[in-house]
């Protein structure tokens, strides 16, 4: 089986091997690759069958017509393969024997090899490697854009704020060092302003339970504070 895809398939008479051999030079080296069955055909192939494929692998089919292509029933085999399969036929006229009437096209009349891969060139457009390229740069991003649209999607939602400020109760001064405890398990301390801040782990709950601690002050009992609100100030009373 074969896999290779061409951007060529040169259809053409042995008999003008001359001609067309430079012309293939010419085309691959400006980096189209070439099915031109002096080189492509393994020996021993049946090759109807192999044509047939490489035909229908190609991009386009080049006709080198001239008088003995118009006698060969491989060429007359090849661009009636490209017709049926809607392959683009192009014909280069090698010398001034008339198109067949199913290839009335306007054909290229350079006789140089090198200069009429030239006139090609615009018709062929990009070549197969050129494209495969851009394909793969092409997927490449797509990929990256996909990856990051999942890590977007599955990213953890950012953490809800909770905060207060604690004061004495009798002077109304802000109490520095107080232990205030989230839900059994958070804990922080009061700054010089007596505030306190918790960063806590979504989703937010309905209510947050609250336990503020500080030696010399009377500990008010754990309460229950509604999460939504943000925030919650506190008096705590030092002991006598």
């Amino acid at each position: 089986m074969h896999w290779t895809r061409y951007d060529v398939f040169l259809s053409y008479s042995h008999e003008d091997s001359e001609t067309t051999d430079p012309f293939v030079d010419a085309l691959r080296s400006r980096g189209y690759s070439v099915f031109y069955d002096k080189k492509s055909i393994v020996i021993g192939e049946q090759w109807k069958r192999r044509l047939g494929t490489a035909v229908r692998n190609s991009g386009v089919c080049i006709v080198c017509w001239s008088e003995h292509a118009r006698n060969s029933e491989y060429v007359a085999y090849e661009y009636s393969r490209a017709e049926g399969s809607g392959k683009p036929v192009l014909p280069w006229l090698l010398d001034g024997t008339p198109l067949p009437p199913m290839m009335e096209l306007h054909g290229v009349v350079e006789r140089d090899p090198a200069k009429a891969a030239e006139r090609f060139v615009h018709r062929l457009g990009w070549n197969l490697s050129f494209r495969r390229r851009l394909q793969a740069v092409v997927m490449f991003l797509v990929l990256i854009a996909l990856g990051f649209f999942y890590w977007r999607m599955h990213l953890p939602p950012p953490p809800w704020e909770f905060s207060g400020q604690v004061r004495d109760s009798e002077t109304r001064i802000p109490i520095s060092g107080v232990e205030v405890e989230a839900d059994q398990r958070n804990v922080t301390y009061t700054d010089s302003e007596g505030k306190y801040t918790f960063h806590l782990p979504s989703p937010r709950p309905k209510y947050i339970h609250l336990l503020f601690v500080k030696q010399g002050y009377k500990g008010r009992e754990p309460v229950n504070v509604a999460a939504a609100d943000g925030k919650w100030d506190v008096d705590m009373t030092r002991m006598k």
